[in-house]
C-alpha cells in the first residue's frame, strides 16, 4: 500500500509517506481503529468508548489530546479530522479495511497477504465496551479470513494446483481445528496427492481431537471418507449441495387469504366512484391485495415509487410515464402534450421546453399527464395503481391527487398504497382531505387473524406441512403478518424442517435472522451483487453493479438470475424492503462507504441527477463531493423554476460543503433565486454578505444587484452596481463578464433617461465577431432598441432584424426577445401591428419574463391600433404580474375604457417588474399625447 497507510492488523503504526513509522499508543490505536472500520464517528462515542471513566468533557479533551500528540510525531499530519463527527483524513488507507475490502470483492489471495491479529499486543480491560467491539471484530477478520483460504484452496483445487490448496487448506484447518468440513478437505487433499498415510494420519489426529475436547467421533462421511481412502477407492467428485427449489405456492400464494371485509370495502369503494387508499405495515399484503383487486376489474397500470424519488420532482410520474408509453405504444399524443411531457421525458420532444416559470405552466403540465391518463383509458386501462406512496416525490404525488378530481368516467380509477406512519404529514393531510370531502376511501389492513393463517397454510399444499396443527404456533409467532409467515415456511423449506410440527419458531422481531439466513445460501457472486444492488437502491441497474464490482456485465448475469430465483431480486429490485434493509445491516461499515464512492462515481459516469449523486457521496463519507452534487441539483432546479428544490439543495450544499468558492456560489445562486421568487430584501442582504470575495465573485455579485433594482424599479442604484461590475469586469479582463455587465450597466442607463449614453456604450459591439451567437443578438437587438426609441428607425430595423435572424438558430427566449423590440419599435414608429403576426407565434414559443414583456408591449401596439379588446384579452392572461411597472410608465391610461384602466393600475401596482431583457420606456409619442 502506498502514501499514507495506518497498520492496524499486527502491531498498529501510521506511516506517513516520507516519514518514519509512527508506533501507535493504545488508546489512538482505538480510536483509529473504529474510524476505520466503522466510518465516521461522533467524538462522544469515542470519546465514551476509550476513556469510560472519565467525565464528557475530560474524556472528549484526552481524544483531543491524542490526536494532537500523534499530529506531532508525524510532522504535522492530520490523521482523522472534523467537528463533531470524527472521520479518517482522505487518502489514508488501513490494512483492516482493505482485508474487509478485498473479501467482499472476492479477491481472496490479495486478502489473504494482509496478516496478523486486530491490534496485537493491545488490551483494553478497562474499556469494556471497546473491548467487546474489538472482540467481535477480531472474530469478524477471522471469519473473513477463513472465507478467503476456503474460496482460494476450491480455486487452487479446480485449477490442479494440489499442493497450494492444501497449504491453505492446512490454515483452515488450525484456524478451526472443529469443522470437519475442513479436515476432510484436508484428508482428500492429501490422498489426491498420492500420500494416503498423510491422509489417514490427518484422519486419525482429527478424531483423537474430537474425542478428546468434545466427547464424539467424527461424522458418518468423515468415517466413510477414511474407508475409502484406506481401500484406495476413487473418490466422488465433490459438489456443492443442491439447493432446494422453493414451490411456487410459497413464492406466491394462489388463494388471497383473510381478505373478506377488505376485498367488500374495496368493491364498494369502486362502486360509487372514490379512489382507494390502502395503508398498512411492511408485509402486511397492502400490494397483493391491491394488484389482485385492480386486476378483477380490469386492465392497469402499475406504477411503483422507490426510495430516493422524494428527492427529484416528477420522478416517480416520469418512471410510470416511460412504462405507459413502453406498454402502449399506440398512445396518440398530440404536439403540446409531447412538448409538456418533455420536461419529464427528454426524448419525447426535439427542443427542450422553457422552464415552468408561473402556476398556470405547472397546471398545463398537469393537463398533459392527465390527457395520457385519459388516452390510457380510451385503451382500456381501468386502474392506475400507486405502490408504496410514501415514497412519492411531492410533486408526482400532486400529479396523482389532480386525476382524482377529475371525472370518473373519463378516467383510470386511482389505488394506492403506502405503509402507516411513513407518509409524510402533508401527504397524509391531503389523503385525509380526500377522504372527508368523500373523494376517497382510505382501508387500513391489519395482521391475519390465526383462521386466515390456517387457511393460508392449507391453500400452499407444501408436503409434510400439517396445517392445522402448524397455523396457531406460526400466528402466535409471526403475529399474522403474511410476509413473516411466507418468510419462516421458506427457511423452514430450505432447511428441509417443515416434516411435522417443529418444536419452536423465531418471533417476528427476528424475521431479518430469517432473511439473513436465506442471504448465506448464496453463491459467493450472488452475494456481492446483492450487497451492490442495496448500496445502489433505485438507481440498481446491470451496467451500474458491473462498475461497481469492477466486473464484465456478462459475469453478473448468473448471479443475477439466482437472486431472482430466489426471489431477493424482482425486475431489478428487491422483492420487497425488508430484504434491503437486512442486506445493508450486514454490510460492514467501510464496505458501505466503498460501494456508494462506487456508485456516485457510476451514476456521473451516467449523466444522473446530482440530487441522486449526492446521497451516495454524503454516505461514501465524501461530504465535498456531496455538497458539490447538492449545488448542481440547486442550479439544475432553479433553471426549471422549481425554487423551493433548488433552495432545498443549496440548503444542504451549505451545511455539509467547507470550500469557500463553493460557499459562495451557492450562496450567490440562492439570492439569484430570491430575486426571482420577488424577496428581495433577502436577495440583498446575501448579496451583501458576498461582496468580499475574489473579483471574479464581486463582478457576478454586482451584475446580480443591478437585475434585482432593475426589477424593483430603483434605476439609480441599478445604475451605480451595473458601473460598478462594469469596471469590475474590464479590470479583470474576462471577455465575457466584461460583455454581460456592460449590456446591463447600458439598461440602467436607459433607464435613469441616458439612452444616448447607453447607445454610445454599446456601439462598440457591433463591431466584435464573438464566437456566441448570443452575444451578437443582445449587442444587435439592444442598440436597435435604443435607436428606436430615440427615432432613428433606420438604423434601429436593420439591427433588429439581424437579432432576429440570429435568434431563430438560438433557444426560443431569444426569439421572443427580438421579436417585443421589433413589436416595440413598430409602435414607436406608428405601425404597431406590423409584426403581429411574428409576435403571435413568439409568444407560443413558452413561458419566459420577456414573454410577458412581450405580451404587454402587444397591449400598448393593440391601443395604439385602436383594439381595445384585443388588448383586454392579453390582459386578462395577467401578462404584468411580474412586470407590472413598465404598464404605469406606458402613460397610456387615460384613453383605455374604465375596466381596462383599472386592471392595469392595479397590475402595475402589485408586483415589481423583473423583466430579463431591457424596460421599454415610456413612448415619446404617447408622453405628449397624454401629458404624462
Amino acid at each position: 500500500m502506498a502514501g499514507h497507510c495506518l497498520r492496524l492488523l499486527g502491531e498498529a503504526t501510521l506511516e506517513v509517506e516520507g516519514k518514519a513509522p509512527v508506533r501507535l499508543e493504545r488508546r489512538a490505536a482505538g480510536v483509529l481503529a473504529y474510524l476505520a472500520l466503522e466510518g465516521p464517528t461522533p467524538r462522544s462515542r469515542l470519546a465514551g468508548l476509550l476513556w469510560p471513566q472519565t467525565p464528557e468533557r475530560a474524556a472528549r479533551n484526552n481524544l483531543v489530546q491524542a490526536l494532537r500528540r500523534l499530529r506531532q510525531a508525524t510532522g504535522g499530519y492530520e490523521v482523522a479530522g472534523g467537528d463533531e463527527v470524527l472521520k479518517l483524513a482522505e487518502g489514508l488507507e488501513a490494512d483492516a479495511a482493505r482485508l474487509v475490502l478485498l473479501a467482499f470483492q472476492g479477491r481472496y489471495a490479495e486478502a489473504l497477504a494482509l496478516e496478523g491479529e486486530l491490534l496485537t499486543g493491545h488490551d483494553y480491560d478497562d474499556c469494556p465496551d471497546f473491548a467487546d467491539w474489538l472482540l467481535a471484530e477480531r472474530e469478524h477478520l477471522a471469519g473473513l479470513r477463513r472465507e478467503a483460504l476456503q474460496a482460494e484452496a476450491e480455486r487452487l483445487l479446480q485449477e490442479g494446483e494440489l499442493r497450494g490448496a492444501l497449504a491453505l487448506a492446512l490454515r483452515l484447518q488450525e484456524a478451526d481445528p472443529f469443522s470437519e468440513e475442513h479436515l476432510r478437505r484436508v484428508m482428500r487433499l492429501y490422498y489426491l496427492l498420492g500420500d494416503r498415510g498423510a491422509a489417514l494420519v490427518a484422519y486419525h489426529q482429527g478424531q483423537a481431537w474430537l474425542r478428546r475436547e468434545l466427547g464424539v467421533d467424527p461424522l458418518p462421511e468423515t468415517q466413510a471418507l477414511a474407508r475409502e481412502i484406506e481401500r484406495g477407492a476413487i473418490l466422488p467428485a465433490q459438489s456443492p449441495p443442491a439447493r432446494r427449489e422453493i414451490p411456487l405456492s410459497l413464492l406466491r400464494p394462489p388463494v388471497l387469504s383473510g381478505r373478506e371485509r377488505e376485498w367488500a370495502l374495496l368493491e364498494e369503494a369502486w362502486e360509487s366512484g372514490k379512489a382507494i387508499f390502502i395503508s398498512g405495515e411492511p408485509g402486511v399484503g397492502k400490494s397483493r391485495l391491491m394488484l389482485d383487486f385492480a386486476a378483477s376489474r380490469g386492465r392497469s397500470l402499475l406504477v411503483e415509487a422507490r426510495p430516493g424519488d422524494a428527492g427529484v420532482p416528477f420522478s416517480t410520474y416520469a418512471r410510470g410515464l416511460e412504462q405507459a408509453l413502453r406498454e402502449h405504444p399506440a398512445l396518440s399524443l398530440k404536439g403540446w402534450v409531447r412538448r409538456e411531457l418533455s420536461r419529464l421525458l427528454p426524448a419525447l420532444a426535439e427542443e427542450p421546453p422553457p422552464p415552468l416559470r408561473a402556476a398556470e405552466d405547472k397546471l398545463r403540465l398537469l393537463e398533459a399527464l392527465g390527457e395520457v391518463v385519459r388516452l390510457l383509458r380510451e385503451a382500456g386501462v381501468v386502474a392506475l395503481v400507486l405502490d408504496d406512496l410514501q415514497y412519492m416525490d411531492p410533486a408526482s404525488l400532486e400529479a396523482a391527487i389532480h386525476l382524482i378530481q377529475r371525472p370518473t368516467g373519463a378516467f383510470p380509477r386511482l389505488i394506492g398504497s403506502f405503509r402507516g406512519g411513513e407518509l409524510p404529514s402533508e401527504a397524509l393531510a391531503t389523503v385525509q382531505r380526500l377522504v372527508e370531502a368523500g373523494l376517497a376511501v382510505r382501508i387500513g389492513l391489519e395482521p391475519l387473524t390465526p383462521q386466515a393463517v390456517g387457511h393460508l397454510l392449507q391453500t400452499l399444499d407444501l408436503p409434510g406441512l400439517d396445517a392445522a396443527r402448524l397455523a396457531p404456533l406460526l400466528s402466535r409467532y409471526t403475529g399474522g403478518n403474511p410476509l413473516f409467515v411466507l418468510e419462516t415456511l421458506r427457511t423452514l423449506w430450505e432447511s428441509g424442517g417443515l416434516q411435522g410440527t417443529p418444536e419452536r419458531f423465531p418471533a417476528p422481531r427476528r424475521v431479518k435472522e430469517l432473511i439473513a439466513r436465506r442471504l448465506q445460501a448464496l453463491s459467493p457472486a450472488a452475494s456481492r451483487l446483492v450487497r451492490a444492488a442495496a448500496i445502489a437502491g433505485e438507481d440498481l441497474a446491470l451496467g451500474l453493479a458491473a462498475g461497481v464490482l469492477q466486473s464484465n456485465p456478462l459475469d453478473l448475469a448468473e448471479p443475477w438470475a439466482e437472486l431472482e430465483a430466489a426471489q431477493i431480486l424482482r425486475e431489478g429490485r428487491f422483492a420487497h424492503d425488508l430484504l434491503r434493509e437486512t442486506v445493508l445491516e450486514g454490510i460492514p461499515a467501510p464496505i458501505q462507504a466503498h460501494l456508494h464512492h462506487q456508485v456516485a462515481l457510476a451514476l456521473e459516469e451516467a449523466g444522473a441527477h446530482p440530487a441522486r449523486i449526492a446521497q451516495h457521496w454524503l454516505l461514501a463519507g465524501q461530504e465535498e463531493a456531496a455538497a458539490r452534487s447538492w449545488l448542481a441539483a440547486g442550479r439544475d432546479y432553479q433553471a426549471r423554476a422549481l425554487y423551493a428544490e433548488a433552495l432545498a439543495m443549496l440548503e444542504k450544499a451549505l451545511a455539509y460543503g467547507q470550500e469557500e468558492a463553493m460557499r459562495a456560489e451557492a450562496r450567490l445562486l440562492m439570492a439569484d433565486i430570491y430575486r426571482e421568487q420577488r424577496r428581495y430584501c433577502e436577495a440583498e442582504a446575501l448579496l451583501e454578505t458576498l461582496l468580499e470575495g475574489p473579483t471574479p465573485l464581486r463582478v457576478r455579485v454586482e451584475a446580480l444587484r443591478t437585475r434585482t433594482y432593475l426589477a424593483i424599479g430603483d434605476h439609480p442604484k441599478a445604475v451605480r452596481y451595473a458601473q460598478e461590475a462594469y469596471l469590475l469586469a474590464q479590470e479583470l479582463g474576462d471577455e465575457e463578464l466584461t460583455h454581460l455587465t456592460l449590456t446591463a450597466y447600458a439598461a440602467a442607463l436607459w433607464g435613469v433617461g441616458r439612452a444616448a449614453e447607453a447607445a454610445r456604450l454599446l456601439e462598440p459591439e457591433l463591431a466584435r465577431d464573438h464566437p456566441d451567437p448570443r452575444h451578437r443578438i443582445r449587442a444587435f437587438a439592444y442598440l436597435g432598441a435604443l435607436h428606436a426609441h430615440r427615432g432613428r428607425f433606420a438604423e434601429a430595423y436593420p439591427l433588429l432584424e439581424e437579432a432576429h435572424r440570429l435568434a431563430l438558430g438560438q433557444d426560443p427566449y431569444w426569439q421572443v426577445l427580438a421579436t417585443a423590440f421589433l413589436v416595440g419599435a413598430d409602435v414607436e414608429r406608428g405601425e404597431p401591428l406590423a409584426h403581429r403576426e411574428l409576435a403571435q407565434a413568439a409568444r407560443a414559443l413558452g413561458p419566459f419574463d420577456v414573454s410577458e414583456y412581450l405580451a404587454l408591449v402587444l397591449v400598448r401596439a393593440y391601443l395604439e391600433a385602436q383594439e381595445p379588446q384585443a388588448a383586454l384579452e392579453l390582459l386578462e392572461e395577467r401578462p404584468g404580474e411580474r412586470l407590472g411597472p413598465a404598464c404605469a410608465t406606458w402613460g397610456l391610461l387615460p384613453r383605455t375604457s374604465g375596466r381596462l384602466s383599472g386592471w392595469v393600475r392595479t397590475t402595475a401596482t402589485s408586483a415589481p417588474w423583473t423583466p430579463t431583457g431591457w424596460p421599454w420606456p415610456p413612448s415619446r409619442r404617447c408622453t405628449r399625447r397624454t401629458g404624462s
